[in-house]
């Protein structure tokens, strides 16, 4: 016990003789580590390893290492203190006077402890053993471990963390391998754009036909000749329209009438029923049925065809009064 506390005391004497330090840590950590030595003369341990471990942060000096090393083994804590010690002796400021006392040290302690080998991948990975700080495996490479069993995390962004229980016993040199698996990422979803060569034409939305219209139809009575229809239609619907007309022929008269639609498209079949009525010595009354289809030139022209019946309730002597009835025709829109 009194051996560990010489070193101490050693260690900050080059210290205390140095000259003013280059900057305000260093002076900081040369401070702490004055009321660390304080601590440790009062065997306040635990005390004295807080106040080391600030300065070894405000500046990271081997020979604050040293100090704290010291500290651990005087709580017993070998295992702790010889990897500090393993530090001390990596470090780039180590004392080349000091080496050979520090080796015997670790040397004696590693009998007492488990040594561990550490090897992560990928190697910038940081380990944890037991509930310890944290640090780089590049800094743990060798690693001493109180007899018995613990635990060893390993974690980097951009993978999957991994834990790993290992035994050990007083003496042994264990070799533990770690390989953590990369987080895959989301595959990137690839939209498709078609590149085309050239200007496109920007596509023109044709507005819908005008509900009214006006409407030419010829109908063909085979045995008595013909008339013609001109007249006016109004649509009611996508599928129904009405219609009224002047009859213009050899006998004048009216006719009026509706339309039902079975497509909405350009190719427009459908049914029509109406009442014709016309003069011929007297006027005569009829009604007409008729399937025919109608064609969209465009939103302003249609054409039709019309395959009908028409039956004159009062007709003369001599005249049928059912007859086939054709007719064709056209229709203008706005």
């Amino acid at each position: 016990m009194k051996r560990a506390l010489a070193i101490v005391v050693l260690c900050l004497a080059p210290a205390a003789a140095s000259a003013q330090p280059a900057s305000a840590q260093k002076g900081d950590a040369q401070s702490l580590m004055q009321s660390g030595v304080k601590l440790l003369e009062a065997k306040d341990y635990l005390g004295a390893l807080a106040v080391f471990k600030t300065a070894y942060e405000r500046f990271q000096s081997a020979k604050i290492l040293l100090n704290i090393g010291t500290t651990l083994k005087l709580l017993g804590r070998d295992a702790d203190a010889a990897n500090v010690y393993q530090r001390y002796l990596d470090a780039h400021d180590t004392d080349p006077k000091r080496r050979p006392e520090i080796e015997k040290l670790i040397a004696a302690i590693d009998k007492t402890v488990g040594r561990l080998a550490l090897t992560a991948t990928p190697s910038d990975a940081q380990i944890q053993i037991d509930d310890d700080d944290w640090t780089h495996v590049v800094h743990a490479a060798i690693w001493r471990v109180a007899p018995g069993k613990h635990s060893i995390d390993v974690r980097r962004e951009g993978y999957e963390p991994k834990t790993k229980s290992i035994d050990v016993a007083a003496g042994d040199s264990v070799s533990v391998e770690i390989t953590l698996n990369a987080i895959p990422k989301p595959e990137p979803k690839i939209i498709t754009v078609p590149v085309d060569i050239g200007v496109r034409a920007t596509p023109v939305i044709e507005p819908p036909r005008s509900r009214l219209g006006a409407l030419v139809f010829g109908h063909f009575d085979v045995p008595h000749g013909g008339a013609a229809l001109v007249g006016v239609t109004s649509d009611l619907g996508d599928r129904f329209a009405v219609r009224a007309a002047a009859i213009v022929g050899p006998h004048f008269g009216g006719y009026v009438g509706g339309v039902a639609a079975f497509l909405t498209h350009r190719y427009r079949p459908y049914v029509s029923a109406g009442l014709p009525v016309f003069y011929s010595n007297g006027a005569r009354y009829g009604a007409r049925g008729a399937g025919g289809f109608e064609y969209e030139l465009n939103r302003h022209v249609a054409l039709s065809i019309e395959a009908g019946v028409e039956h004159t309730f009062n007709t003369e002597m001599d005249v049928k009064s059912t007859v086939f009835v054709p007719a064709v025709g056209v229709i203008g829109r706005l």
